[in-house]
Parts: structure tokens; C-alpha cells; sequence
């Protein structure tokens, strides 16, 4: 009787085990396919914001170059009615 007792016992506790190893490597993996995906979604991102940076870097070259052009326009103007 102690016998079976005994490899119950055991058997229960190998059971649970089991059953808490797969729920440890089950949310293991979730983590690191969440991650892969939330690293992705990162790399997007700083890619957008990259691209964002690099047009408005442009615009301000545009913005200078409209304001020499108005400036020099201004001087011209200046010079012909004096």
C-alpha cells in the first residue's frame, strides 16, 4: 500500500512538472515571437522618423534658399529706385 502511495506521489509530482515546464517554454516562446515582431515594429519606426528628419533637412535648405532669393530680390528692388 505504501508502495503505490509512494509512485503516486511521484508520479503526481512528475505531472506537475511537466505541465509547469510546457507552460514556462510555451510563454518563452510568445515572448520571443512578440519580440521579433515589436523589434521589427521599433526598426520601422526609426526608419519613419529617419525619413522624416532627412525631409525636413531638405525643406530648411528650400526655406534658405526662397529666403536668399527674396533677400537678393529686395537689394535689387532697393538699388532701382534710388
Amino acid at each position: 500500500m505504501i508502495k503505490i502511495l509512494l509512485t503516486l506521489i511521484v508520479a503526481g509530482a512528475a505531472l506537475v512538472c511537466i505541465v509547469i515546464l510546457g507552460g514556462v517554454l510555451g510563454l518563452a516562446g510568445r515572448l520571443f515571437k512578440s519580440g521579433g515582431a515589436r523589434a521589427q515594429t521599433e526598426r520601422d519606426e526609426a526608419g519613419s522618423a529617419q525619413e522624416l528628419f532627412r525631409e525636413l533637412e531638405r525643406l530648411e535648405q528650400r526655406v534658405e534658399s526662397l529666403e536668399t532669393i527674396i533677400i537678393s530680390g529686395r537689394r535689387g528692388d532697393e538699388g532701382k529706385s534710388a
